[in-house]
């Protein structure tokens, strides 16, 4: 028997190199379902070796390549995006299936928290908006550093983002309700921290010889270091290697990139194990993929 899909969502989430898209297309090639990325890097045209755009040309995935990486976005924009995806993909009577790494995007999508109803304070944001971006950064780090940590470089250089979420701290909210809009299912992949480790690595070292260094090369003739997508994973630890092109910059330029992979697996990680509605699997069990794909189906009957 069919599902009444016309409010299902299904999310694959987690940490980076655990195999989310992989998952996401094989439930997508067992049923009519489009896939919707989740992912604050992979919006950017023309970042596709550093970002991994690797998925199969067979199934459909929104709201990747939308902007140019020297243009801010959101995490609300992301919301108001996919959800338009959602819309249209339910009239299709398909399935959409959020798939990415990006926890604040998700977090936007389903939970609709009623901060959002804060209303502007125009003398906060007047005062506030003569302070220089550095300062607001400096502000929203020492009241709320953790969750200064999770916001995406566009957030993070964005002035009226920072200015926003500052508003809704100062405003002090009551304690928070979530309530959503959806009958969701959230799937969370997870390993143990020095697999994750060992398939970063990896990927490194493929995405160089996919020709990273040439793809920043090209991005540099358009863009700036300063812009948004430059100014992420993958791309910002290049820099000192492109100024000046010795060995040493760009092993340790590598180095960097490693390790700045392996602390936003470790964020990621702790950004979903705190969410108690995810189902959370190893993916080096001997369960995987039989016990999401069990759980799925029971949730959705047509799979």
């Amino acid at each position: 028997m069919t599902a009444n899909i016309s409010k299902k969502v299904l999310i694959i989430s987690g940490p980076t190199a655990t195999g989310k898209t992989s998952l996401a297309v094989k439930i997508a090639q067992k049923i009519k379902a489009e896939l919707i990325s989740a992912d604050s890097r992979q919006v950017y045209r023309g970042m596709d070796i550093g970002t991994g755009k690797d998925h199969p040309k067979s199934i459909p995935i929104h709201l990747i390549d939308i902007i140019n990486p020297n243009q801010s976005f959101s995490s609300a924009q992301f919301c108001r995006l996919a959800k338009a995806k959602i819309r249209q993909i339910h009239q299709k009577s398909k399935l959409p299936i959020i798939v990415g790494g990006t926890g604040y995007y998700i977090d936007s999508l389903i939970n609709s928290p009623s901060t959002l109803d804060i209303k502007p304070h125009f003398l906060t944001r007047k005062i506030l908006g003569l302070l220089p971006i550095s300062v607001l950064q400096l502000i929203h780090q020492t009241i709320n550093r953790r969750q200064y940590k999770l916001l995406n470089n566009s957030e993070k250089h964005n002035p009226h983002r920072l200015i926003r979420k500052l508003e809704i701290k100062f405003s002090r909210p009551k304690k928070i309700k979530y309530r959503s809009d959806y009958d969701y299912l959230h799937i969370c992949l997870l390993a143990p921290v020095k697999t994750i480790y060992q398939r970063i690595d990896y990927r490194v070292r493929s995405r160089l010889d996919q020709g990273l260094l040439s793809e920043i090369k090209s991005l540099l003739k358009k863009y700036k270091w300063s812009d948004p997508g430059l100014n992420t994973l993958a791309y910002q630890e290049f820099k000192p290697y492109f100024i000046k092109k010795t060995k040493r910059n760009l092993r340790d330029s590598i180095k960097k990139w490693r390790h700045h992979e392996h602390g936003y697996a470790r964020r990621q990680i702790t950004w979903f194990k705190k969410r108690p509605e995810i189902h959370r699997f190893l993916i080096n069990s001997t369960s995987f993929p039989s016990a999401p794909f069990a759980l799925i189906s029971k949730w959705y009957t047509d799979l």
